[in-house]
């Protein structure tokens, strides 16, 4: 699936958006290959947060990473979950949040993290595809975990991105900008649930 790159000379494959806001450079993609200036943390849907202040920096467990090094390109890998990236002034951060990342607070955690340079009032939230309610079916267990749940017949299911949008409003985020695209129900994006596939999205951003 292709789109519009903002690099000059770069290839685009796979490439399913890409935008910039603030000197920070946005991407969606694919098809993608790790590089020297690329951190990604190791995902174990937890709440940590990895504060990334020197590079290059050795891989560890997390679930969102928050920086204000130039050059250095930072993301979560995602199939299902929602990939959510943080924009501040001058620190930036990416987030990687499934229904576990996100009842532990891997978004209020970023967001205490972020807090500590930038205004929330002035971040802007970008949330990428993932699991919608018109396709991600949950437990019963979830009705005790998760407000906003979708009850069709006789059967839960959540939006995880929704979910995702709800805490960042709640935590006073100022502006939150939404690829509003269901992983599941979309044969173009990888989706663990529905193929039980290793491929993932990489979802990431970098300070030009």
């Amino acid at each position: 699936m292709r789109g519009e790159d903002l690099r000059e000379g770069k290839e685009t494959e796979g490439l399913i958006h890409s935008f910039q806001i603030r000197g920070k450079l946005v991407s969606v993609r694919t098809v993608w290959r790790a590089h020297s200036r690329m951190y990604l943390p190791i995902q174990k849907h937890t709440n940590r947060v990895i504060l990334l202040t020197t590079f290059p920096h050795p891989p560890l467990i997390g679930d969102a990473v928050v920086t204000n090094l130039e050059g250095v390109e930072i993301g979560v890998k995602t199939a299902d979950c929602v990939p959510l990236v943080l924009i501040g002034e001058e620190w930036f951060g990416v987030a990687h949040v499934g229904w576990r990342g996100l009842y532990s607070g891997i978004v209020e955690r970023s967001l205490e993290v972020l807090s500590r340079w930038e205004d929330l009032r002035r971040v802007f939230a970008f949330v990428g595809p993932a699991a919608k309610a018109c396709c991600y079916e949950v437990g019963e267990e979830f009705r005790d975990m998760f407000e906003g749940l979708v009850e069709r017949d006789g059967k839960l299911y959540m939006d995880l991105q929704e979910a995702v949008v709800t805490r960042l409003k709640e935590a006073g985020v100022g502006s939150v900008g939404i690829y509003e695209r269901c992983t599941v129900c979309s044969p173009q994006l990888p989706s663990y649930r529905r193929d039980r596939t290793e491929d993932r999205i990489l979802t990431s951003v970098r300070a030009l």
